[in-house]
């Protein structure tokens, strides 16, 4: 029979699967949420668009909830919070900053007011009743990813949120000093991302990347280069960016989701070279040299701009036989 005191570790979503990733801590009458994400339906979902956590075990206990913590901003764990809103009361949500700017997009998009979004950094320390709550710098593929560490009386749990080990990253190293002094504190559970974890090998460090993509860039001086990567790898869009700008390239995004993104992260401060951007109609008076096209449909989903350029159906853009297309999004991250 379970203690009074016992501290528990519920999971809504994210537990061997990937996409709506959702746990929560509870200590007697204090309950802290960690992200709130979805997952995108399989084929056989036809109509629906997302895939969200259960929440039921919230909204029976939702007056001992005390905050939600957001790891980083990718739509697996933020993806949710809009419908986390519409249905439950949650007094604070703690993101990092890129993720908050998100975060208040997405709300912003369902007419959602909230005015209790909060910005916490690596050095912020939180506390809810007898739950204590610090924060590590981790590397991912947007900027700001954090792991989380939550001390309880019964013992200290630790999320590590997305993550890989870059000892040459675009971004800034994780803290590998502030993750080997909790683990000598002593950490009685560990929740790790475990993404792609069984393959052998290590991940291509982001300066790899980044120097095919230049080379790929000279190969190519008077194609027109058409890009197709993950809207939310804020870092590998970076990347494009910052060699688009070497290479005197202009940029033109197609895909919602890109552009949100690139504008997000352009007036946090994280990319670099607006200047660089410019409309459909100026891309196509241009020599193809002089542009880059980036775009979602890395994947080969249907409706993405790159499946629309490819089959001919897309109305700004038209497939030229000496284009070069680029899937960024094949060297894992």
């Amino acid at each position: 029979m379970n203690k009074p005191n016992e501290t528990k570790i519920i999971v809504l979503g994210g537990l061997g699967e990937v996409g709506k990733n959702m746990y929560c801590v509870m200590h007697n009458d204090a309950i802290v949420i960690i992200d709130a994400g979805v997952s995108f339906p399989e084929s056989e979902l036809m109509g629906v668009d997302y895939v969200l956590p259960d929440f039921t075990f919230l909204k029976e206990n939702q007056d001992k909830i005390k905050a939600l913590l957001i790891t980083h901003g990718h739509e697996d764990h933020i993806g949710g919070i809009p419908f986390l809103l519409q249905s439950i009361n949650i007094p604070a949500i703690y993101a990092p900053n890129h993720a908050k700017e998100l975060i208040a997009v997405k709300l912003q998009d369902k007419n959602i007011r909230y005015d209790n979004l909060f910005v916490y950094t690596e050095n912020t320390k939180l506390k809810f009743k007898e739950i204590e709550v610090e924060f590590f710098r981790i590397t991912h593929s947007i900027p700001d990813s954090h792991g989380i560490s939550i001390n309880t009386p019964d013992g200290r749990i630790v999320t590590t949120g997305d993550y890989k080990f870059d000892l040459t990253p675009i971004g800034p190293m994780a803290d590998l000093y502030k993750m080997a002094s909790l683990g000598e504190k002593g950490v009685d559970i560990l929740i790790g991302d475990s993404t792609n974890a069984l393959n052998e090998g290590f991940s291509t460090s982001e300066s790899v990347v980044d120097e095919t993509l230049g080379e790929m860039f000279d190969k190519c001086k008077t194609n027109r280069i058409i890009i197709a990567t993950f809207a939310s790898n804020i870092y590998r869009v970076k990347h494009i960016f910052e060699t688009c700008y070497k290479h005197n390239r202009k940029i033109c995004i197609f895909g919602r989701s890109m552009e949100n993104n690139i504008n997000i992260s352009i007036n946090a401060g994280y990319i670099n070279h607006k200047e660089l951007l410019i409309s459909p109609e100026e891309a196509n008076n241009l020599k193809p040299g002089e542009v880059t096209i980036l775009c979602t449909g890395s994947q080969g989903e249907p409706l993405a701009a790159l499946s629309r350029i490819s089959n001919g159906t897309h109305k700004q853009i038209k497939l030229r036989p000496d284009d070069v297309v680029i899937f960024l999004s094949l060297i894992h991250i």
